[in-house]
């Protein structure tokens, strides 16, 4: 993740968020797959964060956020 996911922003993220999705199966019931990766610079941090935890999912890695 290269920049902020707000539209128009260009900034580096210092934080981040990935969605988990229910996949489970008879198989693997606790299986999930990756969804919308949402990132916030320091500036839009307190509006995108907030609008993300609670949804199911898990904070982006300090690499994944560098990728």
């Amino acid at each position: 993740m290269a920049k902020c996911s707000l539209s128009g922003c260009t900034e580096k993220p210092i934080g981040g968020f990935v969605e988990l999705i229910d996949a489970g199966t008879f198989d693997n019931p606790n299986d999930t797959l990756e969804g919308m990766r949402t990132g916030w610079c320091k500036a839009h941090e307190s509006m995108l964060r907030p609008t993300t935890f609670g949804t199911g999912g898990r904070s982006l890695t300090k690499k994944e956020l560098a990728d």
